[in-house]
């Protein structure tokens, strides 16, 4: 996999923009995978996905990041820190290898199927029909199948237990890795944008030559300019 350079993070965003979720999380990959296809990249299970988006933050990023959430209960502004490499799932068999009889993993194929559901159970239940390749099923078989699915791909689902400091309220969080990944890069390219800005204005280079400039030297040359 790839580092994304800072001319590829701009590119990533342009491109991210105006796409759901779920595309932009294909985008970011195919940004940092050599000689794999977004078709290829499509079909993999949410699990490997999201496995190697996090593997893709820690090379851009750093494994530490710091995450905020609402607490539902008296909604303050709850921060914590985040270790995004303990959420990598290490084991000896991988999930993509274990056995799971008569079913396939979902994929962003099959999450981009389902999005459209009037509603989460419609949509709970068109997944395991897809994954199943079955129709009609009785609820307690879309409830079982579903769990099977989830323990079959645990990487795809990463939840956090959070405590609110301000009202002791507990609550556990569904950690999206795609949703946050993509945030912090918008925040990185907005702020290449900036840079790219006052740089040019101060010495009139191109956006190509401040963007070859070492992320560290291209720091010297802001702090020349507020200086």
């Amino acid at each position: 996999m790839q580092r994304l350079s800072a001319g590829k993070i701009l590119a990533v965003w342009e491109a991210g923009r105006p796409q759901h979720a779920l595309d932009r999380a294909l985008t970011i990959l195919a940004a940092a995978s050599s000689g794999a296809t977004r078709d290829a990249l499509a079909d993999l299970s949410i699990g490997e996905r999201d496995a190697r988006l996090l593997q893709l933050r820690a090379h851009v990023l750093g494994p530490r990041a710091e995450g905020f959430a609402e607490c539902p209960r008296c909604t303050e502004r709850v921060e914590f820190p985040l270790d995004t490499a303990a959420f990598t799932l290490r084991s000896e068999e991988p999930a993509s290898a274990r056995p799971l009889s008569g079913l396939r993993r979902p994929t962003s194929r099959d999450l981009a199927e389902v999005v459209v559901a009037s509603d989460d159970t419609a949509a709970l239940r068109l997944l395991v029909e897809r994954c199943a390749r079955t129709a009609d099923l009785p609820n307690e078989s879309v409830e079982t199948i579903s769990q099977a699915l989830l323990e079959a791909d645990p990487q795809a689902e990463i939840r956090l237990d959070l405590t609110c400091p301000a009202c002791a309220h507990e609550w556990e969080l569904l950690f999206d890795i795609a949703e946050f990944f993509w945030t912090e890069l918008s925040a990185r390219a907005q702020r290449l944008l900036r840079e790219i800005d006052l740089l040019a204005r101060a010495y009139g280079w191109t956006e190509r030559e401040i963007l070859n400039l070492p992320a560290r030297r291209r720091q010297t040359y802001l702090e020349l300019v507020a200086a």
